[in-house]
């Protein structure tokens, strides 16, 4: 991982280890990827709730963010685990509803996954930077 994504991943994410109530578990069965998203259709950003709705300005970014990379965030595994808690299937659905908001990992992955994108980084980059920062990499 270059220094660079590094620097990124633990001036966001360091500080909410803590989220949902735990620390991050290593995967069962490591996740790189994604494989099977949604049809194109179904990955809408109008399917994120909507930014406006929160006052916290970083609950606020993170839903922002998850409207305009719900494409990328639909190829994303959650550290949260809510994909083997509750079932989601991709961060994205973690902003489908205020889950989202009361999980830091998830705020701080959508967060760190707007930025890559930004920066041109594919959702294979994303998710390797995320494994590596939560030692699944």
């Amino acid at each position: 991982m270059s220094a660079r994504v590094f620097a990124l991943l633990t001036s966001v994410a360091l500080p909410l280890l803590g989220a949902c109530g735990r620390e991050p578990q290593p995967l069962p069965d490591r996740t790189v990827l994604l494989e099977t998203p949604r049809a194109e259709a179904d990955v809408a950003g109008s399917r994120v709730v909507d930014p406006a709705q929160w006052t916290d300005p970083f609950v606020r970014r993170a839903y922002e963010a998850a409207r305009r990379y719900a494409h990328v965030l639909e190829r994303l595994y959650c550290y949260c685990r809510c994909k083997e808690n509750i079932g989601h299937r991709a961060l994205l659905e973690c902003f489908e509803s205020d889950h989202g908001a009361m999980c830091d990992i998830c705020m701080t992955e959508a967060l760190i996954a707007a930025r890559m994108t930004e920066e041109g980084r594919s959702p294979e980059e994303i998710q390797k930077a995320i494994d590596a920062y939560y030692g699944a990499g």
